[in-house]
């Protein structure tokens, strides 16, 4: 119980953080000191700004990024209030990913609808902000 509770788990977790550091510790894309993405899974937080992905108990998974397109067109009169941003922009940025995925043959796993990587979006936002902290 030692060995396989506490040991390996902390040989793994130390290797872990020396091998890799930024994917063991999740990958966090961190601005003005909140974190706003995850590059390994979907950070749903109900406060941010941003597009939001599915909240946990809306999928299976509750770590999913991609969202359909309508969902997130949803949120784009929330964004543009909190962000500043135009709407049009927004709207934009959501067309242009939803192109990207299709493109990258994503619908393949969503037929039947265009789907938005809300932290590729996000993260877009971002760098127009250029990582303001006036939100």
């Amino acid at each position: 119980m030692i060995v396989l509770g506490f040991v390996y788990p902390a040989v793994v977790w130390l290797v872990s953080h020396a091998i890799a550091p930024w994917q063991a510790e999740g990958s966090l894309h961190v601005a003005c000191e909140r974190v706003i993405a995850s590059s390994l899974v979907a950070h749903y937080n109900e406060s941010s700004p941003l597009f939001h992905p599915f909240s946990t108990n809306m999928t299976s998974s509750g770590a999913d990024p991609y969202v359909p397109l309508n969902y997130a067109l949803e949120q784009v009169d929330r964004v543009s209030n909190e962000t500043g941003l135009p709407r049009h922009l927004l709207v934009k940025l959501l067309l242009e990913n939803a192109a990207k995925n299709n493109v990258a043959n994503l619908h393949l796993f969503s037929p039947g609808y265009n789907i938005v990587n809300v932290e590729e979006v996000n993260l877009e936002i971002l760098q127009i902000l250029n990582k303001t902290c006036g939100w």
